[in-house]
């Protein structure tokens, strides 16, 4: 069996800049890394992204030092007035790196009108190495794990798949219990924690303070042997709250690289 895939995602560092990530990521045993090359959504352009040019030359020279890789870039989002082809440099630029995967939001409620963007974004990321994997949440059109798996069993795009994030399969009512009849569509899986409560700013919670895994109530041993052994884990935890006590990028990554002893990975 394939070792699985170990991702330090950039939210988890949120103030990090990308050279300092892949220093962060190698220090605390991660040997792949994600990396924002475009923005969620324009009001969430607020972590420092990957440029082009000298500071994509800096990040992989800095890879190539510490041996770390990109495993996913972060992130293309499909709204109602998404071009595909403005989506070509991204996929350039994710390839310069070796990017293997991108995520992708679907914000446009017309789903069929997105479905066949994407699955031209999609053909252009195959001819680039690279598959794209749908992070449903309740901020986006396409709300739960089941409308999601439903939409892309109705592409049919072989490079097209699911990333599974616990935070978001539990605040919009999924279980674990769930993946197992999904397990066709899922290409991915994110790693965090959370109380079982949802906060009154679930937003917030999203992007800026998650729990460290096996600090919140989350059922993440079950997530994990819901789906299958061989799939990416991409740590996803921003911890602003650990960041304003000054608890250094390198000291954060190696507390989310200790908690995953806690798991049958």
């Amino acid at each position: 069996m394939a070792e699985r895939i170990l991702t330090l995602h950039q939210l988890s560092l949120r103030d990090t800049d990308p050279v300092a990530l892949v220093r962060a990521a190698a220090a605390a045993g991660f040997p792949f890394v994600t990396v924002f090359l475009h923005p969620p959504a324009p009001q969430l352009d607020i972590f420092p992204r990957l440029l082009p040019g000298a500071p994509t030359r800096a990040f992989v020279q800095a890879m190539r030092a510490e041996g770390v890789q990109v495993h996913n870039v972060e992130a293309l989002p499909f709204s109602g007035r998404t071009d595909p082809a403005d989506y070509l440099p991204v996929l350039d630029h994710a390839a310069e790196i070796g990017a293997r995967r991108a995520t992708v939001l679907v914000y446009d409620r017309d789903l069929p009108r997105a479905s066949d963007r994407l699955s031209q974004t999609c053909d252009a990321a195959a001819a680039r190495g690279i598959a794209l994997s749908i992070e449903f949440m309740a901020f986006s059109s396409l709300r739960t794990v089941g409308e999601a798996a439903d939409f892309v069993r109705q592409s049919g795009h072989a490079k097209l798949s699911l990333l599974v994030d616990p935070l978001h399969l539990a605040r919009t009512g999924g279980s674990p219990a769930q993946l197992g009849a999904l397990a066709d569509t899922i290409g991915a899986l994110q790693f965090c924690d959370a109380m079982l409560a949802p906060p009154e700013d679930a937003f917030r919670e999203a992007v800026e303070d998650r729990e460290i895994p096996g600090e919140g109530e989350l059922p993440l041993q079950a997530l994990l042997d819901a789906t299958d052994p061989g799939l990416p884990l991409d740590v996803e935890v921003p911890m602003l709250r650990l960041e304003k006590q000054g608890l250094d990028p390198i000291a954060r990554a190696q507390l989310l690289k200790r908690a995953l002893l806690r798991y049958r990975l």
